[in-house]
């Protein structure tokens, strides 16, 4: 398997695969700012739902905002998109199972789920894992530079490969592709050598347990 060091060109392999023309979209837990602004020739409608309304009233990528908590049945018909999109979201899930059901029930037939999350089979975030929440805060800010306000609990209830596959089986998807990527030289901030450091030990792990997962799956029948 391939050592790749950037999830944002995973996600834009498999964004530009997965969507068709026109494409209807729903970015689960949108946030502030969406990368899905760069594919607006290929998408027709992006929908936003988040939790937080004034994160989601700012997301100036959006055709429409919702507020809606990602763990409750979502206001849309069965069948309304062409793609979800998760970045950085299933860490923060509550009930992961009953997320990815809804997330199939809103999919159109073979309509594909893209999603990036943190990866706890990863001895270092392993270790994150279990500190205190003001502890992962401060990194975050730190690292990769996510303000305070957007810092919300994490629960990492399907962030091992193999619960993860096990969940979205069990919903209704099956896998396209999987990449397991070296993010944690992100959190080195201005300090090269730690960053190379980091990713030297990222390297040498197995492919399954490097921090970041992205993957490509779609709704079976």
């Amino acid at each position: 398997m391939r050592f790749t060091t950037s999830h944002t060109e995973v996600e834009a392999e498999f964004v530009s695969a997965a969507l068709p023309a026109d494409a209807v979209v729903l970015e689960a837990g949108c946030g502030r700012r969406s990368r899905l602004g760069d594919y607006r020739d290929r998408i027709g409608r992006l929908v936003g739902v988040d939790v937080d309304a004034n994160a989601g009233a700012e997301n100036s990528s959006l055709d429409q905002f919702v507020r809606a908590d990602l763990g409750r049945r979502l206001p849309f018909e069965d069948g309304s998109f062409d793609l979800v999109y998760a970045n950085f979201v299933i860490e923060h899930l509550e009930d992961p199972p009953a997320t990815f059901a809804e997330w199939r029930r809103v999919l159109r037939q073979e309509g594909s789920l893209i999603l990036l999350t943190s990866n706890v089979a990863n001895s270092y975030l392993a270790v994150a894992r279990f500190s205190p929440e003001s502890v992962r805060s401060f990194l975050k800010r730190r690292g990769p530079g996510v303000a305070a306000r957007d810092v919300i609990p994490t629960h990492y209830r399907a962030n091992k490969p193999h619960v993860l596959e096990s969940l979205l089986g069990a919903a209704g998807f099956e896998s396209v592709s999987v990449t397991y990527v070296a993010t944690l030289h992100r959190y080195a901030g201005e300090r090269p050598a730690l960053a190379a450091l980091l990713r030297r030990a990222e390297q040498i792990l197995p492919p399954r347990r490097r921090s970041t997962i992205v993957g490509w799956y779609k709704r079976s029948a």
